[in-house]
């Protein structure tokens, strides 16, 4: 496959994934806001920058506690940033362009519908603003886009042939998934310590965010410990919104794909250390050090980002070789 098609494949899952999330996480604060107390909804909107790596419009998010029309007003501002603006290259608008974008210059390698249902998803949000959600349900909005990218993915796994293209497709789906679920369970456990026992309503919007309260709650009926939700959401490989079942769809898109041998096969290297630290010493952690959790998660991530520089390397440089054969 063409360098600039795997790359393009590659990129349309990576931003779709990312939208996705962010669909996702301001569904979830969103019903924060409806019944929780003021000082709750404002931590909330910590972990959910935290997560982003992006400071708040402002600088910080503040309250009193009794001020709830000040916390309304900053949760426009708050999910404009995230949704809309322009100047924020991680904004759900931004990322569904990207992607379309990313679709439009490989079109001879995706199907019809897939074009279809990326260019109405981008259209969608092309022209709005965040007034004109805010004033009727801001959530259903973010349900709507959500759907929209669950509906190209059903049709790519209807539609596409399992060859590289597909299979660079699914490699971003779940490097990027594998970067913001340790992100947010990093920024989760900053904002939220474990250690703290009357919260379990966090714990829960945690599990929700990442589609997995019906998978915990199946396993676990009668409480929501926090250690174990850590637990379920870094190492259970079982569970599609895990990191180690990122890292399980990642070994699998690796084996087919194509590029450089010897860089592929460093890749394959990677992926199997950060799972195989997951599988054997992570187990091991103390579930009562917070900060020894956050620390390793960090590891976990910028293994992450390594990552993806080596799978740029090994399948998206070209290089080129003088008569000589040098490169």
């Amino acid at each position: 496959m063409l360098a600039r098609n795997a790359s393009g494949l590659y990129w349309m899952g990576r931003y779709l994934e990312r939208a996705r999330h962010g669909c996702r996480l301001l569904r979830d604060q969103l019903a924060t806001m409806e019944d929780r107390p003021v000082e709750q909804i404002a931590d909330s909107w910590r972990r959910l920058y935290l997560a982003a790596g992006r400071s708040p419009v402002g600088g910080h998010i503040e309250s009193t506690g009794d001020e709830e029309d000040f916390m309304a007003a900053d949760a426009y501002t708050l999910a404009d940033d995230l949704t809309f603006a322009r100047h924020n290259p991680d904004s759900i608008r931004n990322c569904v362009a990207a992607a379309r974008e990313n679709a439009r210059q490989i079109r001879n390698v995706i199907g019809s519908d897939m074009w279809s249902c990326l260019n109405v998803t981008h259209l969608d949000l092309r022209g709005l603003e965040i007034q004109a959600i805010w004033t009727a349900q801001p959530g259903d909005f973010f349900a709507r886009a959500e759907d929209n990218i669950r509906a190209f993915w059903g049709i790519a796994e209807s539609a596409m042939y399992r060859d590289g293209g597909w299979h660079f497709l699914v490699l971003g789906r779940f490097v990027e998934r594998a970067q913001l679920l340790g992100a947010l369970v990093e920024a989760h456990i900053a904002v939220f310590p474990s250690r703290k026992r009357d919260s379990e309503w966090e714990w829960r919007s945690l599990l929700a965010v990442c589609e997995a309260h019906f998978a915990y709650r199946h396993l676990y009926p009668l409480e929501h410990r926090p250690d174990r939700i850590i637990d379920f959401l870094v190492a259970d490989a079982r569970l599609a919104h895990s990191l180690r079942h990122s890292l399980l769809m990642i070994a699998e898109s690796l084996k087919g794909v194509s590029g450089s041998q010897a860089r592929q096969a460093e890749v394959a290297r990677r992926v199997r250390r950060m799972a195989g630290w997951i599988d054997g010493d992570w187990p091991r952690r103390d579930p009562n050090d917070d900060e020894a959790a956050r620390a390793a998660l960090a590891r976990l991530r910028q293994s992450c980002r390594q990552l993806h520089e080596d799978i740029a390397t090994a399948f998206f440089s070209i290089e080129i070789q003088d008569q000589d054969g040098r490169t």
